[in-house]
């Protein structure tokens, strides 16, 4: 059962109390002080709310003595401002007010050894955790990276009451449920860039660690510029999403689809990027455009140069996303012996050496749709899956022969039992996220199971839904970070449309600024 403190839309406290030691790192709830405690959301994993409530004026400050605090430090600042009118200043000095620091320091570890919950601190899981302790001489903000710093400052905000008057007396630590939680934002033509924006933000509200960016014909290329419309975007244009995730500490992914979903456009458009204006480029693809032409050499020479551009603007990340989905040409509506080859399951799988080749040189982790991998008239995963390998492709067959690194992405959208394809892939040694998109029941089963066998993690899609599917961002960030059966049920949908109501389409925050060193009110020297 989750101990949380719920306050409802009307007023109505709703307080579910455990009886076990905070001290024995068990999840505490005391009775709430006069006025309510504010409603946190994903709700903390251990938490004791005590009263003890921290006055804002103008003698609080917040004080960051290293580069990466301080950086953070700006990030809070900002937001406590745009959100709830608050000034505060960043000092490296030790006075009243926010102390925000890393575990791994000096200063970091002092602090840490006094906290009170230093002992419940210990059972922590992983290095995204945060310890938050507010009482009315300040509020402590500890973690071992400055990722657990931005989840601090997150529930920090939503701990600030009376008007911007005080932050509600706390003691907190908390740590997510699962390792990996993306959000899958695509940018289409006509995708407004400022509707991204408010994606990322939104996603990093319910502390989301990841973003995968899927341009469409959208982002303009130096080597082949036949890939994208004249009228679209740069990738000056889209550098300040990327810097926004990670000043936020987000990975940001960038994916290009490598087999299916070649024509650059969804296929209810019934365009191709390409070759309604290029058509001399038709041997790259299938007949009817649809999927690249696997047989034909000259695809890498497209697929790998746009790859570099992608890896050159996110700044050689961690992940990339090669899509492989919805090869309908091989799913049997149509006939493309040229190619398949004569193997057809040879070449595909020489197509993935060639495509898993190029990142294991560059040391990126690869992540992939896993649609493909599974035979369509499979007796129990063929008709609860969308599933395309049919014969006489059959490139199910080729799962075997992947290296088990590569990140299996398994979408359903409707199933609302237990889906049995992210234990298929679990089982069989790949690295497994699931991926629901706007149904709550759809995404509730597939969160379970997900916790249950302790995959890798979530990556929510949106695809040309973005901004209808934003409730179920939220809804999906709170289940990948609590403990197995939580009950979304006590999460009132107003929590949801609250947090996408402060972040307004228009005038949304350029966090990315933060990242730009500031001078501090003190000349101390960073700890160390």
């Amino acid at each position: 059962m989750s101990n949380y403190v719920d306050v409802m839309s009307h007023g109505i406290l709703r307080t579910v109390l455990a009886s076990v030691m905070f001290a024995a790192a068990s999840i505490a709830v005391s009775a709430a002080p006069a006025g309510g405690n504010p409603l946190l959301t994903p709700p903390p994993r251990h938490i004791e709310w005590t009263g003890e409530n921290l006055r804002l004026n103008a003698t609080v400050s917040v004080s960051a003595v290293s580069a990466e605090e301080q950086q953070v430090a700006r990030v809070l600042v900002a937001e406590m401002r745009r959100l709830h009118g608050v000034t505060l200043k960043i000092s490296d000095a030790a006075g009243r007010g926010i102390t925000l620091a890393l575990t791994g320091t000096t200063r970091g570890k002092a602090l840490l050894a006094k906290s009170p919950q230093a002992g419940l601190w210990a059972t922590k899981k992983g290095d995204e955790a945060y310890l938050l302790d507010v009482d009315e001489k300040g509020a402590l903000l500890l973690a071992d990276t400055p990722r657990g710093l931005i989840y601090a400052i997150q529930t920090l905000l939503q701990m600030v009451r009376n008007g911007g008057k005080e932050i509600a007396g706390a003691r907190i630590v908390d740590y997510p449920q699962l390792g990996f939680r993306g959000v899958h934002i695509c940018i289409f033509p006509n995708t407004e860039l400022e509707g991204v924006r408010q994606a990322i933000l939104v996603a990093a509200r319910y502390k989301y660690n990841a973003v995968v960016i899927e341009p469409w014909a959208s982002l303009k290329s130096a080597s082949h510029p036949e890939t994208a419309y004249e009228d679209t975007y740069t990738p000056a244009q889209l550098k300040p999403l990327i810097e926004l995730g990670k000043a936020l500490h987000m990975e940001m992914i960038p994916m290009l689809n490598s087999w299916g979903h070649a024509s650059g456009m969804r296929s209810r458009s019934n365009q191709h990027v390409v070759l309604d204006r290029f058509p001399q480029f038709k041997p790259l693809y299938e007949e009817d455009g649809w999927s690249f032409c696997l047989t034909n050499p000259d695809i890498y020479g497209q697929l790998f140069d746009r790859y570099g551009e992608l890896i050159k603007l996110f700044d050689n990340p961690k992940y990339f996303h090669l899509g492989l989905d919805e090869a309908w040409g091989h799913r049997g509506l149509m006939v493309s012996d040229a190619c398949r080859g004569d193997n057809p399951r040879e070449t595909l799988a020489n197509h993935m050496k060639k495509l898993c080749g190029y990142f294991a040189e560059r040391k990126i982790q690869v992540i992939a749709w896993h649609d493909m991998f599974i035979q369509r008239d499979h007796p129990e995963l063929g008709r609860l899956s969308p599933a395309n390998s049919v014969p006489p492709m059959n490139s199910h067959l080729v799962l075997n022969e992947l290296p088990k690194d590569i990140i299996m992405d398994a979408w359903n959208y409707d199933e609302s039992r237990e889906w049995p394809v992210t234990k298929y892939f679990y089982d069989r040694g790949f690295p497994v996220l699931v991926s629901p998109w706007k149904s709550r029941k759809n995404t509730v089963s597939l969160l379970n199971t997900a916790k249950r066998l302790n995959v890798m993690g979530l990556l929510e899609t949106t695809w040309d839904s973005l901004d209808v599917t934003l409730p179920t961002v939220g809804e999906a960030g709170i289940l990948a970070w609590t403990e197995p059966g939580f009950n979304l049920d006590t999460v009132p949908f107003e929590n949801f449309v609250h947090a996408i109501r402060v972040l307004p389409i228009v005038n949304l925050p350029k966090l990315e600024n933060t990242l730009r060193p500031a001078v501090v009110s003190s000349n101390r020297k960073a700890a160390k």
